[in-house]
């Protein structure tokens, strides 16, 4: 009776443990449903990447955090979200301990992807949009360690 009790609490408790990690993860691609822009990041960053992280600076852009676990790289893409269709400033970069990469530049969606591998290291990530002469920054700290 206590083997049976045990296997149906440590059931139970992985059945909210799945739950729970499903709610997480649909946390980030969430902000999808949001964006103006019609492009998605995941499809800029290509087949494989998923969302883990992301920012959105009170409608300017968002700045996703994807990975491909497959071949070991993170992805960024800074989402212009006005001004679409219009080349405007607009940066992504991607950082390790030992390595930087970015994408500045006048685009009229998004910047990016800027891809790094990054297995058993920390990333930072960020962006950074101009509209009406505002700049919006973003600079996350590090983590996403693995």
């Amino acid at each position: 009776m206590l083997k049976t009790s045990m296997v149906g609490r440590l059931a139970a408790g992985v059945t909210a443990l799945a739950a729970g990690a499903t709610t997480i993860v649909a946390g980030p691609t969430a902000a999808f449903a949001a964006d103006v822009n019609p492009k998605s990041a995941s499809a800029v960053c290509g087949s494989g990447f998923s969302v883990v992280d992301s920012f959105n600076d009170d409608g300017w852009a968002y700045v996703y955090l994807l990975y491909n676990s497959r071949s070991g790289e993170n992805c960024v893409v800074t989402m212009k979200q006005k001004n679409l269709g219009t080349k405007t400033r607009v940066s992504a970069w991607l950082e390790t301990e030992d390595n930087v990469k970015s994408d500045p530049g006048n685009y009229e969606y998004y910047a990016g992807p800027v891809r790094l591998k990054a297995q058993g290291k920390c990333v930072r990530f960020g962006g950074e949009v101009k509209v009406n002469g505002q700049v919006t920054f973003y600079s996350s700290p590090w983590g996403h360690c693995g």
